[in-house]
């Protein structure tokens, strides 16, 4: 991983060892793409490859490789999601209706409704999109869904209280780098900083990283869920 990122590092100011980077991922591209798509994405023909392309450029500029996160989860998530938004244009240009055509009262109410289909339809795949990456990142602490279920606190002020520890470390770059790197909870930090037990932060690791992995990155509807 390390190689990786420092190999990102000097793309961004060298155009000829870009190159060599995208040459090198382009296998990765297309297989993202295809992946959100569900069909084989042709690198000489298919548009999508061209928005992949980018959204793998734009994904070399902004990354940053101190926050403890791979390139490649990160080049993931900038592909699909600016694939994602192709994808909602596309979508968008087939539900226009030419105000022209609205004759009557009946084709208003149609075309509102082709509307609201198309922003159910929109956002039910952006947080398909958004669950996808969750679990991708979740892996990479050996966490499942199905062990979220029996992490989580019982009480509500247990809960509460794990939340604020996954804020502190979300909210802390020192804190963040150290559990993206080690793939451990800081324990010594968070037990200067709060009154908990080390018994009761091992026992709730799992659940608190779930939270902090939500907070730190970006998941527009898991987080919805976590402040509710």
């Amino acid at each position: 991983m390390k190689e990786i990122a420092a190999l990102v590092e000097k793309a961004k100011h060298d155009k000829q060892i870009r190159e060599s980077v995208i040459a090198k991922y382009t296998p990765f591209i297309l297989k993202t793409a295809s992946d959100l798509t569900g069909r084989y994405i042709n690198q000489g023909i298919d548009e999508e490859y061209s928005v992949s392309l980018i959204a793998f450029n734009e994904a070399i500029d902004s990354f940053d490789s101190t926050r403890g996160v791979s390139f490649l989860t990160f080049a993931r998530v900038v592909i699909r999601r600016r694939l994602m938004d192709f994808r909602s244009r596309q979508n968008k240009k087939s539900c226009e209706i030419s105000m022209q055509t609205l004759e009557d009262e009946n084709s208003y109410i149609e075309y509102g409704v082709s509307l609201d289909r198309y922003t159910q339809t929109t956002e039910q795949e952006n947080r398909k999109l958004e669950i996808e990456e969750y679990s991708r990142a979740l892996k990479e602490f050996d966490i499942s869904f199905d062990s979220l279920v029996g992490a989580a606190p019982k009480k509500r002020d247990a809960r509460s209280r794990a939340v604020e520890v996954a804020r502190i470390i979300a909210g802390s770059p020192q804190l963040l780098e150290y559990l993206m790197k080690n793939r451990q909870l800081p324990l010594l930090d968070i037990l200067d900083r709060t009154s908990l037990s080390r018994k009761t932060l091992e026992r709730h690791r799992k659940y608190i990283i779930a939270i902090v992995l939500v907070l730190a990155g970006d998941y527009h509807y898991l987080r919805e869920y976590i402040q509710g």
